[in-house]
């Protein structure tokens, strides 16, 4: 069975899909099987892999499935059969779908931007994972690269008893090219740096999975 990854924030504008897309691609040139899930009813993960077909001809190593309510939990179960890992972008909105997402998932992340209306906002995702009894942790994403902005609002997330990764994601151009072009920052020439924090996520995430 793969590994199954649930994107979650009710806030938007953290970061969500921007982290499931750039995790999926670096899978991906791994070697690995990957599979998204497209949960979210605005559907920009599934916008992204269209780009994505339409510039390479191909899912360049991942599979792309639209769901729906009625059979999210069945569709994520499937996936999973076939797939090494299987990332999930779940709805806004602390719903059923949400609910049922994160029953069928791993590990929920859980993307923050460096401000205190994020950290507030991350809440919600945070006690409904802890309901649901699913490992989860907030990852820092859009992190300027100046100020203390980022360390106070993990300072903050951590007090409150938030897991945290350590790896973080930069606001850097990158990110946003490579979104426009359904690519990771892996697939980019130059874009070391935005590329280098994905893969230190990556295998933040791989750790986190790991048996214990």
């Amino acid at each position: 069975m793969g590994h199954v990854i649930l994107l979650a924030q009710q806030k938007g504008g953290a970061g969500k899909t921007t982290l499931l897309t750039q995790l999926a691609a670096e899978r991906a040139a791994a070697g690995a099987n990957v599979a998204i899930l497209d949960l979210d009813p605005q559907r920009s993960t599934t916008g992204w892999f269209r780009e994505r077909l339409a510039r390479r001809g191909d899912g360049g190593g991942i599979a792309l499935l639209e769901s729906a309510e009625w059979r999210a939990r069945s569709d994520i179960d499937k996936a999973a059969k076939s797939a090494d890992w299987v990332f999930v972008d779940a709805p806004g909105s602390a719903d059923t779908l949400g609910r049922i997402a994160m029953r069928a998932a791993d590990l929920a992340l859980i993307p923050c931007q460096p401000s205190m209306a994020d950290v507030w906002a991350s809440e919600a995702t945070l006690e409904m994972a802890r309901r649901e009894k699913l490992a989860h942790a907030v990852v820092l994403n859009r992190v300027p690269p100046r100020g203390r902005a980022a360390d106070e609002a993990a300072a903050r997330l951590a007090r409150s008893g938030a897991p945290m990764i350590d790896a973080r994601l930069g606001q850097r151009s990158a990110f946003v090219e490579a979104f426009m072009r359904g690519a990771g920052v892996n697939e980019l020439a130059r874009a070391g740096k935005a590329a280098a924090e994905v893969t230190a996520l990556a295998r933040a995430v791989e750790a986190l999975l790991a048996p214990r």
